[in-house]
């Protein structure tokens, strides 16, 4: 069972001229795992998403366009991370349970290490908790 001291702020190389920024996200040497899944969020208005936790998928998240406030659970405590440069992500373990605050225009990327499986969700939260006090 994993705790937020399991959580991790990634750096990814940036490479920047006055014409654009290139940013790379290679597995084996950044990426800590095969990528299985990848898939984007635009946030058209203020919103929160996310409210889940995974019973064995781990998943980097990564602002690419604005900011993102994560918060994230381990059933005991809270932590809030806030991400806003796409050269930094969260990488979150299976078993903790994280929020996404968006504001509007922000696009953010989630890379995976499994792909979709709706029976590895943990969508209520008392279920999250049950979860992990019986493990």
């Amino acid at each position: 069972m994993y705790n937020l001291a399991d959580l991790q702020l990634l750096s990814f190389p940036a490479f920047s001229t006055n014409e654009a920024l290139l940013v790379v996200y290679e597995g084996d040497t950044k990426v800590p795992f095969n990528i299985s899944r990848l898939f984007t969020v635009k946030a058209t208005e203020n919103c929160i998403r996310g409210f889940h936790a995974h019973k064995e998928c781990t998943q980097i998240l990564i602002v690419l366009n604005g900011e993102c406030k994560v918060t994230c659970d381990d059933g005991a405590n809270r932590k809030d991370i806030i991400l806003n440069k796409s050269s930094e992500g969260l990488l979150i373990p299976a078993t903790i349970w994280a929020e996404q605050e968006y504001q509007p225009g922000t696009v953010l990327m989630v890379l995976t290490d499994k792909h979709y499986d709706e029976n590895d969700y943990l969508r209520d939260y008392n279920e999250f908790l049950n979860f992990r006090n019986n493990k």
